[in-house]
Protein backbone atom coordinates (compact mmCIF):
# COMPACT_ATOMS: atom_id res chain seq x y z
CA UNK A 1 0.00 0.00 0.00
CA UNK A 2 1.30 3.23 -0.97
CA UNK A 3 1.35 6.06 1.19
CA UNK A 4 -0.31 9.41 0.64
CA UNK A 5 2.39 11.53 -1.69
CA UNK A 6 1.39 14.83 -0.49
CA UNK A 7 1.32 15.32 3.39
CA UNK A 8 -0.44 17.79 5.52
CA UNK A 9 0.91 20.99 5.73
CA UNK A 10 3.11 23.46 4.18
CA UNK A 11 5.88 21.01 2.52
CA UNK A 12 8.57 23.15 1.31
CA UNK A 13 8.59 25.32 4.70
CA UNK A 14 9.14 22.24 6.94
CA UNK A 15 12.28 21.68 4.82
CA UNK A 16 13.83 24.34 6.42
CA UNK A 17 14.21 22.91 9.66
CA UNK A 18 17.64 22.15 10.36
CA UNK A 19 18.95 24.42 8.30
CA UNK A 20 22.19 26.50 10.19
CA UNK A 21 21.69 29.96 9.74
CA UNK A 22 24.70 32.25 9.13
CA UNK A 23 25.14 36.14 9.96
CA UNK A 24 25.44 36.97 6.29
CA UNK A 25 23.72 39.60 4.14
CA UNK A 26 21.49 37.98 1.34
CA UNK A 27 23.71 37.36 -1.49
CA UNK A 28 21.99 38.69 -5.27
CA UNK A 29 23.98 35.67 -7.05
CA UNK A 30 22.42 32.73 -8.92
CA UNK A 31 23.14 29.98 -6.41
CA UNK A 32 21.91 27.77 -9.09
CA UNK A 33 24.74 28.72 -11.58
CA UNK A 34 27.05 28.90 -8.71
CA UNK A 35 26.40 25.09 -7.32
CA UNK A 36 25.28 23.53 -10.81
CA UNK A 37 26.17 25.94 -13.86
CA UNK A 38 22.59 26.74 -14.23
CA UNK A 39 20.50 29.88 -14.16
CA UNK A 40 17.80 29.53 -12.04
CA UNK A 41 15.56 29.97 -14.39
CA UNK A 42 16.12 27.87 -16.98
CA UNK A 43 14.74 24.81 -18.24
CA UNK A 44 16.14 21.20 -16.28
CA UNK A 45 13.06 19.10 -17.33
CA UNK A 46 9.69 19.39 -18.93
CA UNK A 47 6.73 17.50 -17.58
CA UNK A 48 3.32 17.00 -20.28
CA UNK A 49 5.27 19.99 -22.00
CA UNK A 50 5.58 22.64 -18.92
CA UNK A 51 8.56 23.53 -18.55
CA UNK A 52 10.41 23.28 -14.31
CA UNK A 53 12.81 25.81 -13.66
CA UNK A 54 16.62 24.56 -12.49
CA UNK A 55 15.84 25.80 -9.00
CA UNK A 56 13.05 23.82 -8.21
CA UNK A 57 14.42 20.54 -9.12
CA UNK A 58 17.74 21.57 -6.97
CA UNK A 59 15.37 22.49 -4.13
CA UNK A 60 14.08 18.94 -4.36
CA UNK A 61 17.36 17.89 -4.83
CA UNK A 62 19.26 18.83 -1.98
CA UNK A 63 16.00 18.00 0.04
CA UNK A 64 16.91 14.11 -1.30
CA UNK A 65 20.88 14.61 -0.24
CA UNK A 66 19.92 15.82 2.96
CA UNK A 67 17.49 12.95 3.88
CA UNK A 68 19.92 10.52 2.95
CA UNK A 69 22.71 12.07 5.27
CA UNK A 70 20.58 12.20 8.08
CA UNK A 71 19.40 8.65 8.00
CA UNK A 72 22.95 7.76 7.84
CA UNK A 73 22.55 6.25 4.02
CA UNK A 74 24.95 8.69 2.39
CA UNK A 75 28.44 9.53 3.18
CA UNK A 76 30.85 11.22 1.82
CA UNK A 77 32.64 7.65 0.58
CA UNK A 78 28.76 6.11 -0.41
CA UNK A 79 27.79 8.04 -3.45
CA UNK A 80 28.65 5.20 -5.37
CA UNK A 81 27.61 2.59 -3.86
CA UNK A 82 24.81 0.01 -4.88
CA UNK A 83 21.55 1.10 -4.16
CA UNK A 84 19.02 -1.18 -5.47
CA UNK A 85 19.75 -1.44 -8.94
CA UNK A 86 21.74 1.72 -9.36
CA UNK A 87 23.98 3.99 -7.58
CA UNK A 88 23.16 6.08 -4.53
CA UNK A 89 23.81 9.05 -6.42
CA UNK A 90 21.71 7.95 -9.02
CA UNK A 91 18.75 6.61 -6.80
CA UNK A 92 19.04 10.40 -4.86
CA UNK A 93 19.15 12.13 -8.43
CA UNK A 94 16.31 10.15 -9.55
CA UNK A 95 14.27 10.59 -6.53
CA UNK A 96 14.26 14.37 -6.72
CA UNK A 97 12.92 14.39 -10.45
CA UNK A 98 10.31 11.98 -8.86
CA UNK A 99 9.17 14.87 -6.27
CA UNK A 100 9.58 17.48 -9.00
CA UNK A 101 7.24 15.57 -10.92
CA UNK A 102 4.55 15.12 -8.97
CA UNK A 103 4.53 18.77 -7.85
CA UNK A 104 4.54 20.12 -11.81
CA UNK A 105 1.86 17.29 -12.32
CA UNK A 106 -0.59 19.05 -8.99
CA UNK A 107 0.09 22.20 -10.70
CA UNK A 108 -1.03 20.98 -14.29
CA UNK A 109 -4.17 18.99 -13.05
CA UNK A 110 -5.51 22.15 -11.08
CA UNK A 111 -5.24 24.45 -13.61
CA UNK A 112 -7.10 21.51 -16.28
CA UNK A 113 -10.36 20.96 -13.62
CA UNK A 114 -9.98 24.72 -12.67
CA UNK A 115 -8.59 25.04 -9.15
CA UNK A 116 -7.34 27.52 -7.36
CA UNK A 117 -6.36 28.90 -4.50
CA UNK A 118 -8.96 30.76 -2.24
CA UNK A 119 -8.10 33.94 -0.21
CA UNK A 120 -7.92 32.20 3.12
CA UNK A 121 -5.27 29.85 1.52
CA UNK A 122 -3.57 32.68 0.24
CA UNK A 123 -3.58 34.75 3.53
CA UNK A 124 -2.43 31.44 5.57
CA UNK A 125 0.64 30.95 3.42
CA UNK A 126 1.20 34.37 4.08
CA UNK A 127 1.15 34.46 7.44
CA UNK A 128 3.14 30.96 7.74
CA UNK A 129 5.88 32.47 5.38
CA UNK A 130 6.14 35.89 7.80
CA UNK A 131 6.38 33.34 10.90
CA UNK A 132 9.13 31.49 9.23
CA UNK A 133 10.79 34.92 8.20
CA UNK A 134 10.52 36.26 11.79
CA UNK A 135 11.70 33.09 12.89
CA UNK A 136 14.93 33.26 11.09
CA UNK A 137 15.88 36.94 12.34
CA UNK A 138 14.65 38.87 9.28
CA UNK A 139 14.64 38.93 5.58
CA UNK A 140 18.39 38.48 4.96
CA UNK A 141 18.54 35.62 7.74
CA UNK A 142 15.60 33.61 5.75
CA UNK A 143 16.93 33.95 2.30
CA UNK A 144 20.70 32.89 3.53
CA UNK A 145 18.81 29.72 4.56
CA UNK A 146 16.75 29.25 1.05
CA UNK A 147 20.32 30.24 -0.42
CA UNK A 148 21.28 26.70 1.18
CA UNK A 149 18.37 24.81 -0.28
CA UNK A 150 19.29 26.59 -3.61
CA UNK A 151 16.37 28.17 -4.31
CA UNK A 152 14.99 32.03 -4.11
CA UNK A 153 12.18 33.08 -1.97
CA UNK A 154 9.22 33.71 -4.73
CA UNK A 155 9.95 29.86 -6.14
CA UNK A 156 10.07 28.58 -2.20
CA UNK A 157 6.32 30.35 -2.01
CA UNK A 158 5.57 29.25 -5.23
CA UNK A 159 5.83 25.55 -4.09
CA UNK A 160 3.74 25.94 -1.09
CA UNK A 161 1.04 26.87 -2.95
CA UNK A 162 1.19 23.16 -4.78
CA UNK A 163 -0.41 21.66 -1.17
CA UNK A 164 -3.24 23.33 -1.21
CA UNK A 165 -4.12 23.10 -5.32
CA UNK A 166 -3.86 19.41 -4.04
CA UNK A 167 -5.90 19.72 -1.90
CA UNK A 168 -8.61 21.34 -3.82
CA UNK A 169 -8.29 18.61 -6.54
CA UNK A 170 -9.22 16.45 -3.59
CA UNK A 171 -11.85 17.81 -2.81
CA UNK A 172 -13.40 18.39 -6.40
CA UNK A 173 -12.70 14.78 -6.87
CA UNK A 174 -14.86 14.25 -3.60
CA UNK A 175 -17.53 15.62 -4.94
CA UNK A 176 -17.71 14.19 -8.11
CA UNK A 177 -17.65 10.87 -6.12
CA UNK A 178 -14.89 9.91 -7.79
CA UNK A 179 -13.28 8.82 -4.79
CA UNK A 180 -15.99 6.87 -3.39
CA UNK A 181 -15.12 3.40 -2.62
CA UNK A 182 -16.65 0.56 -4.84
CA UNK A 183 -17.07 -2.97 -4.05
CA UNK A 184 -14.65 -3.72 -6.65
CA UNK A 185 -12.38 -1.27 -5.57
CA UNK A 186 -12.12 -2.94 -1.51
CA UNK A 187 -11.46 -6.31 -4.04
CA UNK A 188 -8.90 -4.92 -6.15
CA UNK A 189 -7.23 -3.60 -3.53
CA UNK A 190 -7.57 -6.84 -1.20
CA UNK A 191 -5.97 -8.60 -4.07
CA UNK A 192 -3.24 -5.84 -4.77
CA UNK A 193 -1.94 -5.88 -1.27
CA UNK A 194 -2.53 -10.14 -0.66
CA UNK A 195 -5.36 -9.15 2.04
CA UNK A 196 -5.69 -12.41 4.26
CA UNK A 197 -6.90 -13.44 7.45
CA UNK A 198 -7.03 -16.34 10.05
CA UNK A 199 -7.19 -17.60 13.50
CA UNK A 200 -4.35 -20.15 15.17
CA UNK A 201 -3.68 -22.16 17.93
CA UNK A 202 0.11 -21.53 18.80
CA UNK A 203 2.31 -24.06 20.65
CA UNK A 204 5.16 -21.94 21.71
CA UNK A 205 8.91 -23.72 21.57
CA UNK A 206 10.57 -20.96 23.49
CA UNK A 207 10.47 -18.78 26.78
CA UNK A 208 11.02 -15.25 27.66
CA UNK A 209 14.49 -14.92 28.89
CA UNK A 210 15.43 -13.72 32.84
CA UNK A 211 15.93 -10.44 31.64
CA UNK A 212 12.88 -10.24 30.34
CA UNK A 213 14.26 -8.26 26.91
CA UNK A 214 14.78 -11.64 24.60
CA UNK A 215 14.00 -15.45 24.22
CA UNK A 216 15.94 -18.33 24.73
CA UNK A 217 14.37 -21.66 23.23
CA UNK A 218 13.23 -24.90 24.42
CA UNK A 219 14.99 -27.70 25.06
CA UNK A 220 14.66 -30.68 22.23
CA UNK A 221 13.12 -32.71 24.84
CA UNK A 222 10.36 -29.55 25.55
CA UNK A 223 10.13 -28.81 21.46
CA UNK A 224 9.02 -32.47 21.21
CA UNK A 225 6.61 -32.14 23.83
CA UNK A 226 5.02 -28.95 22.21
CA UNK A 227 4.55 -30.86 18.84
CA UNK A 228 3.26 -34.05 20.37
CA UNK A 229 0.33 -31.30 22.31
CA UNK A 230 0.06 -29.75 18.95
CA UNK A 231 -0.71 -33.05 16.78
CA UNK A 232 -3.10 -34.03 19.48
CA UNK A 233 -5.23 -30.72 19.18
CA UNK A 234 -5.64 -31.06 15.62
CA UNK A 235 -6.20 -35.03 16.44
CA UNK A 236 -9.03 -33.71 18.28
CA UNK A 237 -10.23 -31.25 15.99
CA UNK A 238 -10.18 -34.14 13.15
CA UNK A 239 -12.38 -36.48 15.40
CA UNK A 240 -14.80 -33.60 15.73
CA UNK A 241 -15.14 -33.15 11.86
CA UNK A 242 -12.69 -30.10 12.79
CA UNK A 243 -16.00 -27.91 14.76
CA UNK A 244 -15.28 -23.87 15.11
CA UNK A 245 -16.83 -24.52 18.40
CA UNK A 246 -13.65 -26.57 19.31
CA UNK A 247 -11.27 -24.60 17.31
CA UNK A 248 -12.21 -22.33 19.28
CA UNK A 249 -12.26 -24.02 22.71
CA UNK A 250 -8.62 -24.85 22.39
CA UNK A 251 -7.31 -21.65 20.57
CA UNK A 252 -8.83 -19.80 24.09
CA UNK A 253 -7.30 -22.61 26.48
CA UNK A 254 -3.59 -23.61 24.96
CA UNK A 255 -2.77 -20.78 22.55
CA UNK A 256 0.02 -18.86 23.68
CA UNK A 257 0.02 -16.06 21.06
CA UNK A 258 0.08 -13.19 23.77
CA UNK A 259 -2.56 -13.09 26.69
CA UNK A 260 -3.62 -10.30 28.78
CA UNK A 261 -1.95 -10.40 32.24
CA UNK A 262 -4.88 -8.79 34.19
CA UNK A 263 -7.19 -11.86 32.60
CA UNK A 264 -5.56 -14.31 31.05
CA UNK A 265 -7.41 -13.46 27.83
CA UNK A 266 -5.58 -13.78 24.24
CA UNK A 267 -5.30 -10.25 22.88
CA UNK A 268 -6.44 -11.26 19.56
CA UNK A 269 -9.67 -13.65 20.58
CA UNK A 270 -11.42 -13.10 17.13
CA UNK A 271 -7.85 -14.14 15.22
CA UNK A 272 -6.11 -11.83 13.02
CA UNK A 273 -9.20 -10.32 10.94
CA UNK A 274 -6.66 -8.04 8.05
CA UNK A 275 -2.97 -9.18 7.05
CA UNK A 276 -1.57 -7.56 4.74
CA UNK A 277 1.10 -9.76 2.49
CA UNK A 278 4.72 -9.32 4.20
CA UNK A 279 3.11 -8.50 7.85
CA UNK A 280 3.72 -11.90 9.60
CA UNK A 281 6.56 -14.56 9.37
CA UNK A 282 7.12 -16.66 6.04
CA UNK A 283 5.60 -20.01 7.65
CA UNK A 284 2.79 -18.58 8.79
CA UNK A 285 1.90 -16.61 5.50
CA UNK A 286 2.89 -19.75 3.67
CA UNK A 287 0.57 -21.98 5.61
CA UNK A 288 -2.89 -19.69 5.68
CA UNK A 289 -2.69 -18.68 2.04
CA UNK A 290 -2.42 -22.51 1.23
CA UNK A 291 -6.00 -22.85 3.08
CA UNK A 292 -9.52 -21.97 1.55
CA UNK A 293 -11.55 -19.91 4.12
CA UNK A 294 -12.73 -22.49 6.89
CA UNK A 295 -10.23 -24.24 6.59
CA UNK A 296 -7.40 -25.98 9.16
CA UNK A 297 -3.99 -26.77 8.63
CA UNK A 298 -1.64 -29.37 10.37
CA UNK A 299 0.76 -27.79 12.82
CA UNK A 300 2.97 -25.49 10.83
CA UNK A 301 6.67 -24.63 13.09
CA UNK A 302 7.77 -21.04 12.77
CA UNK A 303 10.53 -19.45 14.78
CA UNK A 304 7.61 -19.38 17.90
CA UNK A 305 6.65 -22.63 17.53
CA UNK A 306 3.67 -24.80 15.94
CA UNK A 307 0.67 -23.29 15.01
CA UNK A 308 -2.68 -24.74 14.18
CA UNK A 309 -4.14 -22.06 11.71
CA UNK A 310 -7.83 -21.82 10.52
CA UNK A 311 -8.37 -19.30 6.91
CA UNK A 312 -11.24 -16.82 8.29
CA UNK A 313 -12.86 -14.21 6.15
CA UNK A 314 -11.26 -10.93 5.86
CA UNK A 315 -13.01 -8.34 7.76
CA UNK A 316 -13.95 -5.33 5.27
CA UNK A 317 -14.85 -2.94 7.73
CA UNK A 318 -11.20 -3.09 8.79
CA UNK A 319 -9.89 -3.07 5.24
CA UNK A 320 -11.96 0.01 4.19
CA UNK A 321 -10.18 1.48 6.67
CA UNK A 322 -7.23 1.32 4.28
CA UNK A 323 -9.12 1.36 1.22
CA UNK A 324 -10.38 4.69 1.97
CA UNK A 325 -10.83 7.88 -0.17
CA UNK A 326 -7.49 8.67 0.18
CA UNK A 327 -6.16 5.30 -0.89
CA UNK A 328 -8.24 6.17 -3.94
CA UNK A 329 -6.81 9.57 -4.35
CA UNK A 330 -3.30 8.50 -4.03
CA UNK A 331 -4.09 5.74 -6.78
CA UNK A 332 -5.43 8.64 -9.26
CA UNK A 333 -2.46 10.29 -8.65
CA UNK A 334 0.02 7.53 -9.41
CA UNK A 335 -1.99 6.47 -12.43
CA UNK A 336 -1.37 10.85 -13.30
CA UNK A 337 2.68 10.03 -12.75
CA UNK A 338 2.78 6.92 -14.56
CA UNK A 339 0.76 8.35 -17.53
CA UNK A 340 2.99 11.85 -17.32
CA UNK A 341 5.93 12.00 -19.71
CA UNK A 342 9.03 13.46 -18.92
CA UNK A 343 11.53 15.11 -20.92
CA UNK A 344 14.77 15.91 -19.31
CA UNK A 345 17.36 17.94 -20.69
CA UNK A 346 21.24 18.00 -21.09
CA UNK A 347 21.96 20.32 -18.32
CA UNK A 348 19.66 17.94 -16.08
CA UNK A 349 21.48 14.54 -17.52
CA UNK A 350 25.16 15.82 -17.14
CA UNK A 351 24.64 16.76 -13.19
CA UNK A 352 26.21 15.44 -10.99
CA UNK A 353 24.76 15.41 -7.26
CA UNK A 354 27.87 15.06 -5.91
CA UNK A 355 29.47 17.80 -7.52
CA UNK A 356 26.48 19.90 -7.11
CA UNK A 357 26.50 19.31 -3.83
CA UNK A 358 29.74 20.03 -2.48
CA UNK A 359 30.03 23.02 -4.85
CA UNK A 360 26.69 24.79 -2.96
CA UNK A 361 28.19 23.34 0.28
CA UNK A 362 31.54 25.04 -0.68
CA UNK A 363 29.37 28.91 -1.36
CA UNK A 364 27.30 28.36 1.92
CA UNK A 365 30.45 28.00 3.91
CA UNK A 366 32.42 30.49 2.46
CA UNK A 367 29.53 32.84 2.72
CA UNK A 368 29.47 32.05 6.53
CA UNK A 369 33.60 32.43 7.06
CA UNK A 370 32.76 35.78 5.44
CA UNK A 371 30.17 36.85 7.77
CA UNK A 372 31.97 35.58 10.84
CA UNK A 373 34.76 37.40 9.50
CA UNK A 374 33.05 40.69 8.76
CA UNK A 375 31.63 40.05 12.30
CA UNK A 376 34.73 40.65 14.06
CA UNK A 377 36.43 43.10 12.76
CA UNK A 378 37.37 46.43 15.44
CA UNK A 379 35.66 49.64 14.57
CA UNK A 380 38.80 51.80 13.24
CA UNK A 381 39.16 55.17 14.34
CA UNK A 382 39.22 57.60 11.76
CA UNK A 383 42.90 58.87 10.38
CA UNK A 384 41.35 62.63 10.23
CA UNK A 385 40.99 64.31 13.84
Amino acid sequence: MKKERIAAGLLALSLLTGCSSSHVAADPDDMAFLAADMKRDSTIVTVNGKPVEAEKYLFWLVNAIETMRKYGILTDETWDQTYGERSLSDAIKADALETTKLYQIIELKAEEMGVTITAEQEEQMTQELESMVEQSGGEEEFQVRLDALCITKDSFAALNRIYFLNEGIRKKLEESGELTVTDQDLADYMEENGVYAAKHILISTRRISEDGMSYEEYSDEEKQAALELANSLRQQLTQAGDSQELFDQLMNEYSEDGRNPADGALYYPEGYTYIPTGQMVAAFENGAKALEVGQISQPIESEFGYHIIQRIPVDEEEAKQYCNESYKFNQITEQWLDQAEVTTTAAYDELDPKTFYERLQGVVMARADAGSLLGSQEPQESATK
